[in-house]
């Protein structure tokens, strides 16, 4: 954790050298509304990697609920992009009640449906941009607060207190916790692990449905692959923070330490002119340190 902080804290340092425009009011906006929309899908795939489980398919539910947002508004208005939060708890639903009751391993179910998501994604777009229409919920979205904080970043800071809360002070979020650590042990305990694992999963496809809207109205039209960018930087996110794949272990909290490390260094490197073959090496490069430097392996009895 000291080095994640570090890093955090380093970066900006180091890129501001560079260039100067780095920490420049349009730059800092341009961070901070970045980060709103991967915070979210952080959050998202957050809970079940907790289980020891994994959600593959939170890009393309992104864009499955971009896609479908604008053509709510299309139909009924601005105001029915909102709409979209419930259908991603259903979809995260669906996700979750194949893996938890059909009993199939999650990677395969969400690599299966991120491929089924997206294909609908594309029939109901037509394979064309679908534009936003104009309303009242724009101001809403590109304000700030206090002319500081841009509205995507205060909507995805105050979803993701409320997973945290969800997580520590819940006894459903107790029970994700117990399942990552050990799901045999959690259910003789009593705990209703399907119930557990689906509700995790839905969740997360809640989140994803709020970072469909964000990424809507942030650049005015939704495309059928408009979240499969977030995908794996979301995943390099949770466990840069100290959440393993394996489970039991990390938070929400640190979702969002690895989730500012990113953007600083993915605008960082894109600020410096660094060619994207180098900005992909070095990512994967801090990536790799980061799980060096905070993965515990006297915790692990087995490293897969």
């Amino acid at each position: 954790m000291v080095f994640l902080v570090a890093a955090l804290v380093i970066l900006p340092i180091i890129f501001t050298t560079m260039n100067a425009q780095y920490l420049s009011p349009g730059n800092l906006d341009s961070m901070m509304r970045q980060a709103s929309v991967l915070l979210l899908v952080v959050a998202a795939g957050t809970a079940p990697i907790l289980m020891g489980s994994i959600d593959l398919s939170v890009g393309a539910i992104v864009s499955l609920c971009a896609v479908a947002a604008a053509l709510f508004a299309q139909s009924m208005g601005q105001s029915a992009v909102f709409w979209v939060l419930p259908l991603g708890l259903l979809i995260g639903l669906f996700n979750g009640v194949i893996v938890s009751y059909i009993k199939l391993p999650s990677f395969l179910v969400t690599l299966g449906t991120s491929f089924v998501f997206g294909g609908i994604a594309l029939l109901a777009s037509g394979g064309f941009p679908v534009q936003l229409v104009s309303g009242s919920l724009n101001a809403a979205f590109h304000q700030s607060l206090f002319g500081i904080f841009p509205m995507p970043l205060v909507y995805a800071v105050i979803l993701w207190l409320l997973l945290i809360v969800w997580l520590r002070r819940t006894a459903t979020g107790r029970f994700i916790y117990a399942i990552g650590g050990n799901e045999r042990a959690a259910k003789v305990c009593g705990v209703n692990v399907r119930w557990v694992k689906s509700l995790a999963f839905g969740a997360g496809g809640l989140c994803c449905g709020l970072a469909g809207v964000l990424v809507l109205f942030s650049t005015t039209a939704a495309t059928p692959d408009i979240g499969n960018s977030f995908l794996l930087p979301s995943i390099a996110a949770i466990v840069m923070g100290g959440t393993p794949l394996s489970g039991g272990q990390g938070g929400a909290a640190r979702g969002l330490i690895g989730t500012l490390i990113l953007v600083e260094l993915t605008n960082g490197m894109l600020i410096i002119g660094l060619p994207p073959a180098a900005q992909q090496i070095v990512q994967g490069i801090v990536v790799i340190l980061a799980v060096l430097l905070t993965f515990d392996r006297r915790t692990a009895a087995v490293v897969k």
